[in-house]
């Protein structure tokens, strides 16, 4: 009797052993982010090693939903079982409105990093922020899909100084800023904000959308100024927005900085958490001349 016993408890014990896996496996599948397509026959790899076992090879041109992409492997769901596909076989789907992004960032910017700031109609305040790199000779999704917000008033084409509106449009990034000296993760231009660091929105001074560094009263110099060492600025970096030439009331400092919270808004800028910001920064590569494109999604087709 004892014996059956113990033989009853290790049979449940093993049962369990190998139901669990597949119960977390099928939960992992439906958490499915997007779609590759297969670029030439293929080999799916029980784990992220070419010398891994082939659990299947496919044909050119089937479609794989993917969990995620973990630096060259993409772990994508076959037969509602975890496998993963070398990144170079497999180029990504994208949406057309994506599709038109980069085709633009790519041939009118030569860049090869695009971070998108999208609301959904112009009178949004929130956006879902998405970065996009060409690795591996294709587009690829990069970071994770972030949470944003921009202008109290939404976005805008025809942006003036004090509107309260985001601009529509695909800008260069200007350098990067924060009150802490630059972390070691990042390469991106970055100068370090002091008390003295403004960024002057008078548009009737010979400083207007400029950085300046100044030591007197900022009040007699200026009407409207930005104090740079804003504790919502503890992190950011300059969007290239009305500065090649500079407009005068067209609109200025308009940056990427820490949001005041989920719900809140800015007074034309994109913002989101400063975790992100971070992680944003560190990404921007120099040799890749990135991209911020900020809209709705009724006029990305008017940028």
């Amino acid at each position: 009797m004892k014996k059956r016993i113990i033989f009853t408890f290790i049979l449940f014990l093993f049962i369990l052993s190998i139901s669990q896996p597949k119960e977390t496996l099928a939960a992992e599948c439906s958490k499915t982010a997007f779609s590759i397509i297969l670029k030439e026959k293929t080999d799916l790899k029980e784990k992220k090693d070419p010398a891994s076992v082939t659990v299947k090879t496919l044909a050119k041109g089937k479609q794989l939903a993917v969990v995620k992409r973990k630096h060259s492997w993409y772990h994508v769901c076959y037969n509602n079982r975890p496998v993963y596909v070398k990144a170079h076989s497999a180029k990504e789907v994208f949406t057309v409105d994506e599709k038109g992004i980069m085709n633009k960032a790519l041939k009118e910017k030569g860049a090869k990093q695009i971070l998108t700031v999208i609301g959904e109609k112009n009178t949004s305040t929130s956006a879902a922020i998405r970065a996009y790199e060409n690795k591996y000779g294709e587009w690829r999704r990069v970071l994770i899909k972030m949470s944003g917000v921009v202008g109290k008033k939404g976005f805008t084409n025809q942006k003036s100084e004090g509107d309260g509106k985001t601009p529509i449009g695909m800008y260069a990034f200007g350098t990067a800023f924060g009150k802490t000296k630059k972390l070691d993760s990042i390469t991106w231009p970055y100068k370090k904000t002091t008390k003295n660091d403004f960024w002057v929105d008078d548009p009737a001074s010979k400083d207007y959308n400029k950085w300046v560094r100044y030591t007197g009263n900022p009040d007699k110099k200026w009407k409207s100024y930005e104090v740079m060492n804003h504790p919502l600025y503890r992190y950011g970096a300059v969007i290239s927005y009305n500065m090649d030439p500079v407009i005068k009331g067209k609109g200025s400092a308009i940056f990427l900085h820490v949001w005041r919270g989920r719900g809140t808004s800015t007074a034309g800028c994109a913002a989101t958490t400063e975790k992100n910001v971070v992680r944003i920064l560190s990404w921007l590569d120099p040799a890749k001349n990135p991209q911020i494109v900020l809209s709705s999604k009724t006029s990305l087709k008017n940028l």
